[in-house]
């Protein structure tokens, strides 16, 4: 394709999306239905472009409702790409999926943004496995890298401020949490590395964390001793569920700690957008 033939792809798709944060102010249903849509239609690009230009396009006085209608048509967007990776199979990027169940709550938040946020932590740690190490070696070197290297710890109760924070891009600068954020980022750079670490759901309440080989535990490791590698889970304690030690788990734990124990405040649509996904990845 030429240049030109792109410069002019790229004005006419511009100018359409200049369109849709005009009509955007548009209060009518119907109309506020097709423009999302159309932004559906055009997937996140669309959407990236209209909250970073939204303020030049729009009016001041219209710019309250646009940027409401924006940040909840990526919540809404946001649990369509949950569910559309749910339908790849039992394996995903787990990643993806993270960042999708995160822009419900950060509706700007740009992959690029969520990526960067644990980029160096998760290329430190490919780098420094080899095939040649054991499944403990491994975790080991995982463990070396969130609690050691990346100085991840454990928060001390309320007193600390950091017990309920549970958004990932929030707990990666923050480097503390309570033990539900520290797994959220533990999964995230073992999953990035390939290593089989998930959660396993007991008949109780509560989960484990655990590093599966042949459908079984192998170990576990407890987030509240920097990852200590323990007694494996006995399947006969397990849930009665047929996806332990599946990608799927991840974002349950995940959904559901945004859902109960988050410190940012829920609004209604968000409370019902998670409570979908849940519903979707529930064991």
């Amino acid at each position: 394709m030429s240049p030109d033939k792109n410069k002019t792809d790229t004005r006419l798709r511009h100018r359409e999306l200049n369109s849709l944060l005009e009509l955007m102010q548009d209060r009518d249903e119907v109309t506020q239905e097709l423009v999302r849509n159309r932004i559906f239609t055009l997937g996140w690009p669309a959407l990236d472009y209209c909250f970073r230009h939204q303020n030049r396009v729009v009016p001041q006085e219209g710019r309250r409702d646009v940027a409401l209608f924006l940040r909840d048509t990526s919540s809404i967007y946001s649990v369509r790409q949950i569910l559309d990776l749910m339908l790849t199979g039992d394996t995903f990027f787990v990643p993806d999926g993270l960042y999708y169940l995160t822009r419900i709550l950060m509706p700007s938040l740009t992959p690029e943004e969520f990526s960067s946020c644990y980029a160096g932590p998760a290329c430190d740690l490919v780098s420094e496995l080899r095939d040649t190490m054991t499944a403990v070696e491994k975790v080991e070197m995982l463990n070396y890298i969130v609690f050691d290297r990346c100085g991840f710890r454990l928060s001390s109760g309320y007193r600390d401020g950091y017990e309920d924070v549970v958004l990932i891009p929030d707990i990666m600068e923050r480097r503390q949490a309570g033990v539900v954020g520290l797994s959220a980022v533990y999964f995230l750079l073992a999953s990035y590395a390939g290593l089989p670490v998930y959660p396993v759901f007991p008949r109780e309440p509560g989960y484990y964390v655990a590093y599966f080989e042949d459908g079984r535990t192998l170990f576990s490791m407890d987030m509240g001793q920097k990852g200590r590698i323990s007694d494996p889970i006995p399947a006969a304690s397990w849930l009665d569920t047929g996806i332990m030690g599946k990608d799927q788990t991840i974002l349950y734990l995940y959904a559901t700690a945004l859902r109960r124990f988050g410190d940012r405040p829920l609004s209604r649509l968000h409370r019902l957008l998670l409570d979908r996904v849940i519903d979707v990845l529930k064991l």
